[in-house]
């Protein structure tokens, strides 16, 4: 699905980024996290209140981090933004003092789930 499609489906604000992995040669943005399973409308009570998985962006034409110094290890989101006019897709992360803006070029969002549907 298109990226603004994906963030008017998903909510990703305070889900844990694990890592991040931009492969060029693949045009792919591969994010490791802990989503907010709570936070989406389709949530149902009986499911985990946290899911893993890795949302993998395609088609990816640039990738930056500001600060270059700042380092992936388990940053919250506080906020992504995304225009239908533009593929530009930025995520701003928070750990510790520190604030980083992750941005990027994608034509294509996947979202899949790495652990199981019941949690074990």
């Amino acid at each position: 699905m298109k990226p603004t499609e994906f963030f008017s489906t998903y909510d990703l604000h305070d889900s844990v980024v694990v890592n991040i992995e931009y492969n060029p040669s693949e045009l792919r943005v591969s994010i490791s996290l802990e989503l907010c399973q709570w936070k989406q409308t389709f949530y149902v009570e009986t499911e985990p209140e946290m899911r893993e998985g890795v949302l993998s962006f395609t088609g990816v034409t640039s990738f930056q981090i500001e600060p270059s110094s700042f380092q992936i290890d388990s940053n919250e989101i506080f906020e992504v933004k995304s225009t239908v006019s533009s593929r530009v897709i930025e995520i701003v992360l928070t750990g510790g003092d520190d604030v980083g803006v992750i941005s990027f070029e994608a034509e294509e969002a996947i979202w899949n789930q790495t652990d199981s549907p019941n949690g074990a």
